[in-house]
């Protein structure tokens, strides 16, 4: 069975409260148009509603693939509203070779934090920043402090040279290093 309409478009309409059922074997969508919202899937009727998409049976890791095989992905809400990721092991992976190719960035006001937080983890590396091949950079506004404190703090060099563990101050004449 076809349903087509050679010079205009397709209106189905059910009434309020009542179904629209498409099924099938493979459910497809396409968009013959080159512009925004080509696609849309948009509810603009009360303040309880919601678009929900489930694949109930699906174990593959791709269970729902969302992909943009040409452009970016943009995830936005509301503010004041979360964004919730959650399942078993969350991977954030980059793709291209610049800098802060990963970037986890606030830029709204003064009180806001970006918060890491291992709640259960007692592993001695519960939280573990690494740089296999490159350096760490930490750094805190001038009048701020890095707050580095635990059980044992431990500092190594991996290094065989002049300096390998250096403190220093070099701003004014006021300034010292207590140990």
């Amino acid at each position: 069975i076809k349903i087509e309409a050679t010079k205009g478009g397709i209106d189905i309409d059910a009434e309020h409260g009542k179904d629209i059922n498409i099924s099938g074997g493979q459910v497809l969508i396409s968009s013959k148009t080159d512009e925004e919202d080509a696609i849309k899937l948009s509810t603009n009727v009360g303040t309880t509603e919601t678009i929900v998409i489930n694949n109930v049976q699906g174990t593959n890791e791709a269970a729902i693939k969302i992909e943009a095989t040409k452009g970016g992905i943009d995830i936005d809400a509301n503010a004041g509203k979360d964004i919730n990721i959650s399942g078993g092991q969350i991977l954030v992976v980059s793709k291209t070779d610049e800098e802060n190719a990963i970037n986890l960035l606030t830029d709204i006001g003064t009180t806001e934090t970006i918060v890491i937080n291992n709640k259960k983890g007692i592993n001695e590396a519960a939280i573990k920043i690494e740089a296999t091949k490159g350096g760490i950079d930490i750094d805190a506004d001038q009048g701020k402090d890095i707050n580095i404190s635990g059980g044992q703090v431990l500092i190594s060099s991996k290094t065989d040279e002049d300096n390998a563990i250096y403190l220093v101050t070099d701003i004014g004449v006021t300034e010292s290093i207590f140990l």
